[in-house]
């Protein structure tokens, strides 16, 4: 276990004190970590595994993208949904409380000269905050979708992190309308691309209105991952160049490169 310095590309296990722990909806929750060694290095793409527990129950850790590092504080949060035990017990943690994260892990996001327009929905909003901090400059436009009512304080939150962001909700109760596809361009310039994250209904709903351009398109996607290091497999993705891993093989996947039907 480690509580200081690390070097720069290894992947160590920190005991973190948790800062804070936010319910953002009834299944969403923002956990915030002292974590110096973490926070320094973190770049958007990467994610950590957080234990619920610091013993053997669970033996496998969550992982969850890197939302959000402040250097100076030592802090780093993280955005997750509630879908099963694990998280559940993570989401008693309380301020005080410690937490064993292991990190850093997974392709840093690419930084070109292209225009991004970011787009997600629910929790997959989490993987391109960091990036919309960092590089402000590079992004076109940052979309969120959510379901709607009992959304409103997760609205606030990626409002104060990213304030350029436009939060749409499937019943219209609040924010810039009822779905971001009446807005998103058809069309995409010749240095512009769109990243997006979130459930499968909205990959296919951004492969059906990014359909004249599916090279523009880039999925960043959710797989089930176990080890984190590339060994296990587990979050392997069929692609048209041959099978990758999510953990370390590349952080986004051409929209034509790679089928959802599996």
């Amino acid at each position: 276990m480690h509580e200081c310095s690390c070097s720069e590309g290894n992947i160590y296990d920190f005991i973190c004190e948790v800062v804070s722990s936010e319910a953002l909806t009834n299944k969403m929750t923002w956990l915030t970590v002292k974590c110096p060694e973490l926070a320094r290095r973190a770049r958007p793409g990467n994610c950590v595994m957080v234990f619920p527990s610091l013993g053997l129950d669970p033996i496998l850790g969550r992982p969850f993208a890197v939302a959000d590092v402040d250097p100076e504080k030592g802090e780093l949060s993280v955005c997750y949904a509630l879908v099963g035990r694990g998280t559940k017990m993570l989401d008693e943690a309380k301020r005080g409380d410690k937490l064993r994260v292991r990190g850093l892990f997974g392709t840093h996001l690419p930084v070109g000269e292209k225009k991004i327009h970011l787009a997600s929905g629910g929790v997959g909003v989490a993987i391109f905050l960091l990036y919309n901090k960092i590089y402000r400059d590079k992004v076109a436009g940052f979309y969120l979708g959510v379901p709607g009512k009992g959304y409103e304080r997760c609205a606030e939150k990626i409002s104060a992190l990213a304030p350029n962001a436009k939060i749409f909700c499937d019943d219209g109760a609040f924010g810039a309308g009822d779905s971001m596809f009446k807005i998103l361009p058809k069309e995409l310039g010749e240095n512009e691309e769109i990243w997006t994250c979130g459930p499968l209904g909205f990959f296919k709903a951004a492969q059906r209105h990014f359909a004249a351009q599916p090279e523009k398109l880039f999925f960043s996607l959710e797989n089930r991952m176990a080890c984190g290091y590339g060994g296990c497999m587990g979050c392997v993705v069929e692609t048209a160049n041959g099978l990758k891993r999510v953990c370390v093989d590349q952080s986004l996947f051409r929209s034509d490169e790679v089928s959802l039907d599996d």
